[in-house]
C-alpha cells in the first residue's frame, strides 16, 4: 500500500476534541488497514487553534510535529514543540496540542489499541 501526500483528501475540522478553532485533516490509514492501528492521519491546525486535552483510557496516541511550533500538553503539563518533535500519550493519560503561533502547525497522529 502506498499513500502519497498529494493523493490525500483533506476535510475541514473545527474545535478538535474540545479545542478551539479551525483545522484540516486527512487519513493515511483507515481502521483495520494495519493491525493495532485505529487511526493515522495528518492534521493542520490554523494559527491560534488547538486540540483540546483529552483522555486515552484504553488507547495510545502519538503526535509527530511536521511543521510549525506550538505547545504540547501531557497530563496538564505544557511544553514547547516544533518540527521533528514527538510526544506519546500512553493509555490512562491525557494530551492535547496548542498552536499558539501565527503560522499553521502540521502534525502526524497515530492512535493504537492498548498493548
Amino acid at each position: 500500500m502506498i499513500r502519497t501526500l498529494a493523493a490525500l483528501s483533506f476535510a475541514a475540522k473545527q474545535d478538535i476534541r474540545g479545542g478551539a478553532g479551525p483545522a484540516r485533516g486527512a487519513d493515511y490509514l483507515e481502521r483495520g488497514e494495519m493491525d493495532g492501528v485505529l487511526a493515522a492521519g495528518r492534521t493542520i491546525l490554523a494559527a491560534g487553534s488547538s486540540v483540546g486535552e483529552h483522555a486515552h483510557p484504553a488507547t495510545e496516541e502519538l503526535y509527530l510535529i511536521l511543521e510549525g511550533r506550538g505547545q504540547g500538553v501531557l497530563d496538564g503539563s505544557r511544553f514547547p514543540v516544533g518540527p521533528g518533535d514527538l510526544f506519546l500519550c500512553k493509555a490512562g493519560h491525557s494530551h492535547g496540542l496548542i498552536n499558539d503561533s501565527d503560522a499553521p502547525l502540521t502534525y502526524f497522529g497515530l492512535m493504537t489499541s492498548k498493548g
